[in-house]
């Protein structure tokens, strides 16, 4: 009887065994996907998951048209999805993610065409310009798609570089090129990069030589805000100014602190994108907007007063009108303390994370010292406006942000936003901002 039951205990786990390496080998036969950071996407109709990227797949579960799913992998004309316990693919066209979700910018990137060679700053070409699309669809690129690989491009490219921890040296070589694109030219057009000579100049661009100021490589490095200028103004505080243009792509002459029509045609440039008045004059609301503070020098009396709006999720699309990577200004309502948070991502509501470390040690200053559940009444000032909501406070779930001591996200809920494991509408958030609607900044 013994021997009976060795054997078939001896044969139950040379099948297991047999599944095992069964299992391991349809793995090695699977396309590669880019996967993505667990974006989420809403059913537009009732649609079947399949086991594979196949319509003649099995079919695991029937999805219900309006129904949340979690987007983590793109393939061809197939997404690959979570559903509860099920993992399977669905038809892109079934499926609505956020324009400003992972999978849909890889889509949107290879969109541009061939992915293009090596390049590198001083060179100007159509390669350039497919970098600079790329990167504008990543949230790292605001200026001119000139295809001039200067300043404001090389800048966006060590931001790049940096948060996908590669060399932050600005040079789009092969590796980062890759890293964006999914893959890179065997050929550069730039000559020198394929091993010959070539004439072009390195240096970052050609006005900096009549600069007498140096280009910055973060807002940060430049210190405090600078007071509000206007046409003919000189000085530091137009240095600043200038130095925050050029960085942002929207200035390329001399950084020589006079105010003159170079520097009125840059803010007015940054004004229009930020939806600000495009009248050229670096005032307290652009001063804030570029630096994400009060403009130094500035007394209360003079300072802009904002409105506080109440933002409903989903009735005014919230998730557009703060996008990811959005850096906005947060203001918590009992302390009066702020700090800087950066979105990268959510659909119910919005998750984010403290941009730096100091940022971090301000929001739990907030709490107490001690990280917690508990909400709070917050303003949350963002492309001048500000609007009622409420946090919480405990690190969770996916963090992007290297180097700000916050080990995950913290969730910031706006009027009748969800949460999402339960996707209801939580009465303590809605109290929370229901006080902020009461504050003002």
């Amino acid at each position: 009887m013994q021997t009976l039951i060795d054997h078939n205990n001896k044969r139950c786990f040379l099948r297991m065994i047999a599944a095992l390496m069964t299992f391991v080998l349809l793995l090695s036969f699977l396309p590669h996907f880019a996967f993505a950071a667990n974006d989420t996407g809403i059913t537009n109709a009732k649609v079947i998951l399949r086991k594979s990227a196949d319509q003649d797949s099995k079919a695991l579960q029937t999805i219900p048209e309006g129904e949340e799913v979690v987007v983590t992998a793109s393939s061809g004309s197939w997404y690959k999805v979570r559903y509860g316990n099920f993992s399977g693919y669905i038809m892109k066209k079934y499926i609505k993610v956020s324009k400003n979700s992972t999978v849909a910018k890889k889509d949107e990137i290879a969109a541009i065409g061939t992915p293009p060679g090596a390049m590198r700053i001083g060179d100007d070409n159509s390669d350039v310009k497919k970098l600079q699309k790329a990167l504008k669809i990543l949230g790292y690129y605001d200026g001119r798609l000139d295809g001039d690989y200067g300043s404001g491009t090389t800048a966006a490219v060590k931001a790049y570089q940096k948060d996908h921890k590669l060399e932050a040296d600005g040079v789009a070589g092969r590796s980062t090129v890759k890293s964006i694109f999914g893959s890179c030219a065997k050929t550069s057009m730039n000559a020198e990069l394929n091993g010959s000579a070539s004439n072009k100049k390195t240096s970052v661009s050609s006005t900096t030589n009549t600069s007498k100021y140096k280009t910055v490589n973060s807002i940060g490095e430049i210190g405090s805000a600078p007071s509000p200028t206007k046409k003919g103004s000189s000085g530091t505080n137009v240095v600043k100014l200038q130095q925050a243009l050029e960085y942002l792509g929207y200035y390329d002459g001399a950084i020589d602190g006079d105010y003159g029509e170079g520097t009125v045609a840059a803010v007015k440039k940054f004004q229009t994108k930020r939806g600000l008045k495009a009248d050229g004059v670096a005032g307290n609301g652009t001063i804030r907007v570029i630096f994400g503070t009060t403009a130094s020098g500035s007394s209360g009396k003079t300072s802009k007063t904002y409105k506080t709006e109440t933002l409903n999720w989903f009735k005014d699309d919230g998730t557009h009108v703060i996008p990811k990577n959005a850096r906005f200004t947060i203001k918590d309502v009992a302390t009066g303390q702020t700090f800087e948070a950066v979105r990268w991502s959510g659909v119910n509501h919005i998750d984010a994370e403290p941009r730096t470390a100091s940022d971090t040690k301000a929001m739990k200053a907030i709490y107490g010292g001690s990280w917690s559940w508990r909400r709070r009444a917050i303003l949350v000032l963002y492309n001048g406006h500000v609007y009622a909501a409420s946090m919480n406070g405990m690190p969770h779930g996916t963090a992007t942000i290297s180097g700000n001591n916050f080990n995950g996200h913290f969730c910031i809920h706006f009027k009748n936003s969800k949460t999402h494991e339960t996707n209801r509408v939580d009465s303590e958030h809605q109290n929370a901002v229901d006080r902020a609607s009461k504050a003002t900044w």
